[in-house]
């Protein structure tokens, strides 16, 4: 998606009707300064412009992931296999 792409999305949201397109830009550009897209290619617009288009990175499926689990319930709920292979994955 491009920036573009990604602002009218938005805007079809309810709490995000009268968005700029300046702060998603920025945003944008402050996700891709920390690694959470990154640019995967380039499309040419209706004026003729070269537009980037971004994807999610592995960082950000992970990040989307790891908000997902209920850490404390894992814990109880998983076997003793289960916490060694997570431990074993994050350290």
């Amino acid at each position: 998606m491009t920036i573009y792409d990604i602002w009218q999305k938005l805007r079809h949201q309810r709490d995000f009707t009268y968005i700029r397109y300046h702060i998603v830009n920025r945003r944008v550009r402050a996700l891709q300064k920390q690694g959470y897209i990154e640019t995967s290619e380039k499309r040419k617009t209706k004026t003729g412009f070269a537009a980037k288009l971004y994807q999610l990175t592995a960082r950000a499926y992970l990040a989307m992931l790891l908000k997902r689990i209920d850490i404390d319930e894992f814990i109880e709920k998983a076997t003793d296999s289960k916490i060694l292979s997570a431990l074993a994955t994050f350290i």
